[in-house]
């Protein structure tokens, strides 16, 4: 009986966790195809997950996930405005999810993250633009073993590797496969890979809390400008009606009312122009005490 109530428990923790973390007009994938091929791609009404009627960037659009251990296959202009683009649901290997360039293509965003099970691989000597601005963030290390580079991040193929498998921010190459090409020159992509993108979070905690005491938020930044990032911490969702706000990089908080809360942190350059955002979970439990006496024995358990 008591397996049976820790797994309702985590169960639940985690339907509601999932439930928060989606927005109107979120996509994900549903089966592997071409991005602009509808039948691949689900959208969150607001309720439910249904069945995508355009493709994202084709009409309002959220945040986009690459998942469902999917392959899409890119080679077009996406012009739409899109909040955020994912390659990959963190679920873990053996599924990784794979963003494939296969031809020249563009994405309307400003933020793109490859998450620790995502592969953005180029097919073809063509490159692909992201929105002037766009944070580009990939997550690493992998907790499965994958190989940066290989199985994950921004894959680089030993005999295709040239300067026309570019990546572009706004005008700029920000990364082509071998840096190569005229000055300035651009970073290659084991460069890339390395330094986990341009700036990127990936917020983690100390969860689960016992109700009133410390919760530990890490904003774990990365990227390039990550040195020199500041952070704006919020609550996005929560059992009451609840504020909270920090712009420290790692804060703490300390919630009274038992239930799931989401912080929300964004992590943004020195210069202002690039910024990245992600969130984190936090289950706060009930752990009181009840003291119950059988005769001599004095038992402690938590309710």
């Amino acid at each position: 009986m008591k397996f049976l109530k820790t797994y309702i428990f985590f169960f639940l923790v985690l339907l509601i966790t999932n439930t928060f973390s989606q927005s109107l007009n979120d996509f994900r994938t549903i089966a592997s195809g071409n991005w602009t091929t509808v039948g691949i791609w689900e959208r969150y009404n607001g309720t439910n997950w249904v069945a995508a009627t355009y493709y994202p960037g084709n009409g309002t659009t959220n945040d986009v996930t690459i998942s469902n251990g999917a392959t899409v296959t890119i080679n077009s202009a996406i012009t739409g405005s899109i909040n955020s683009v994912t390659i990959g649901d963190q679920t873990g290997t053996p599924v990784v999810e794979t963003l494939s360039i296969t031809g020249t293509s563009s994405i309307n965003t400003l933020e793109f993250n490859i998450a620790y099970d995502g592969l953005l691989r180029w097919d073809a000597n063509v490159s692909l633009s992201l929105t002037a601005n766009a944070s580009f963030f990939i997550e690493n290390p992998n907790p499965d073993g994958l190989t940066l580079g290989v199985g994950h991040g921004i894959y680089i193929n030993p005999t295709g590797c040239n300067v026309n498998k570019i990546l572009y921010i706004g005008t700029t190459r920000y990364t082509n496969c071998n840096g190569g090409g005229p000055n300035p020159k651009p970073l290659t992509f084991t460069d890339a890979n390395n330094n986990g993108g341009n700036l990127g979070v990936a917020p983690s905690s100390n969860s689960p809390v016992c109700s009133g005491l410390t919760v530990n938020l890490l904003a774990n930044p990365s990227g390039t400008d990550a040195p020199t990032a500041t952070y704006s911490w919020t609550v996005t969702s929560s059992p009451v009606a609840y504020t909270f706000s920090s712009t420290n990089e790692n804060p703490t908080d300390t919630p009274t009312i038992v239930g799931t809360y989401v912080y929300e942190v964004t992590a943004t350059n020195a210069a202002g122009t690039i910024s990245n955002t992600n969130d984190v979970s936090v289950e706060i439990t009930s752990c009181n005490k009840k003291v119950i006496t059988n005769r001599r024995i004095t038992y402690r358990v938590k309710k």
